[in-house]
């Protein structure tokens, strides 16, 4: 059994003999006497750092023993002083402590469980097994907040059979032998194997990313302390970038991209409408006097206005017609057929005319890099 440290979650440094370290299959496996390094579980990933001059990379635990997996052998028997990446560390306490505080504040206003928990490198997603609404989910972030302002104390605890009996905690599981209580004063009490911070001030803030409806009740995406700070400072330089490039104060983005996107609507409507005007005169001007297969040529029609043109065209031929749209050094097309059965005719079609596409016995669409003199001579014998 390894002696395990992680209950001060501020312990960073110590001192262990080692008990073994043997080479497995990714590196060396070392187990100490002791060790401040958590190990990955309930949601969370193992901590990470150095134990002597070996990198460590990630830490298991097996039947009361701890593993760390490192990048090279440490001597058994030896001394060796080891350090946890305190950065990563702390951060993953900030994380987990603002989701048991948040968790906390919605569990004793509307009774939801915590059912679900993952807390990644950017933040921590957990689920609830209730419907909260955005504007439930914002008064419980701002309840939470409120916790963190008031600096209370978050307590480690062990109680024995009789007093865990009558004690009234969250849990998102059965949990056999010795529990862990993590008590948040006036907020929270939650079984819990991992590290956290000593006080609800070292947590920062929280804040709610996003939530949605998940499996009968909400899936929540939350940021807390550092990470939450740069969260903030990402989305802050995206605000500036596309106010930069719109010419717009940060402040007034969301307004001025609204305007572009109206502006850009009007421009496609008008685009369109030019598009339906040169696709009535390209219609009337169509003639086939032998019935037999043939095509036209445009530029830069959109894929709509071209199966409109197709429509009206396979109406003059016994065979097939075909729209061909010059754009980036080819064309797109599409080809539409009353005689002719198009889906294994397209093989061919792709094939003589260098290009790629499919559909039904009555249309097909693609492109092709053929040049204008192969597609209509293909076209005459088809």
């Amino acid at each position: 059994m390894t002696e395990k440290l992680f209950d001060n979650g501020l312990l960073f440094e110590f001192d262990a003999m080692v008990i073994s370290c043997t080479e497995a299959k990714k590196g060396f496996e070392i187990i100490l006497d002791r060790t401040a390094f958590f190990p990955e579980g309930g949601g969370q990933a193992a901590d990470t750092g150095v134990i002597g001059s070996a990198n460590v990379s990630d830490v298991q635990e097996k039947n009361d023993t701890v593993i760390h997996y490192a990048d090279k052998a440490v001597e058994a028997g030896s001394s060796v002083h080891c350090m946890i990446d305190r950065d990563k560390r702390f951060r993953r306490m900030q994380e987990h402590t603002g989701e048991h505080i948040l968790t906390g504040v919605i569990h004793n206003r509307f009774g939801y469980n915590n059912v679900g928990f993952h807390l990644g490198d950017q933040g921590v997603r957990l689920d609830l097994d209730g419907v909260l609404s955005k504007a439930e989910l914002r008064k419980c972030e701002l309840e939470a907040n409120k916790v963190i302002a008031r600096n209370v104390r978050v307590i480690v605890s062990y109680p024995d059979e009789k007093a865990l009996e009558a004690l009234d905690y969250r849990s998102k599981t059965e949990i056999a032998g010795k529990v862990r209580i993590v008590t948040i004063e006036d907020c929270d009490v939650c079984a819990c194997c991992a590290p956290h911070v000593p006080d609800t001030g070292s947590v920062g803030m929280i804040k709610v990313i996003s939530s949605e409806k998940y499996k009968g009740g909400t899936r929540i995406y939350i940021v807390c302390g550092l990470d939450a700070l740069d969260d903030y400072n990402r989305r802050l330089d995206d605000i500036y970038e596309v106010s930069h490039l719109i010419s717009a104060k940060p402040e007034k983005t969301s307004d001025a991209v609204a305007a572009l996107l109206n502006e850009n609507n009007a421009y496609k409507y008008r685009i369109n409408e030019i598009e339906r005007t040169r696709a009535a005169q390209i219609i009337s001007s169509l003639k086939n006097e032998s019935r037999g297969s043939f095509c036209i040529f445009t530029e830069n029609m959109n894929v709509n206005i071209l199966r409109s043109i197709a429509n009206e065209g396979v109406k003059l031929t016994d065979r097939a017609f075909g729209v061909f749209s010059e754009k980036d050094g080819g064309f797109s097309y599409i080809i539409v057929s009353s005689g002719i059965g198009l889906r294994e005719k397209s093989k061919e079609i792709n094939s003589v005319l260098d290009g790629r596409g499919g559909g039904s016995d009555l249309m097909i669409q693609g492109s092709v890099s053929a040049d204008k003199a192969r597609i209509e001579e293909y076209f005459a014998s088809l």
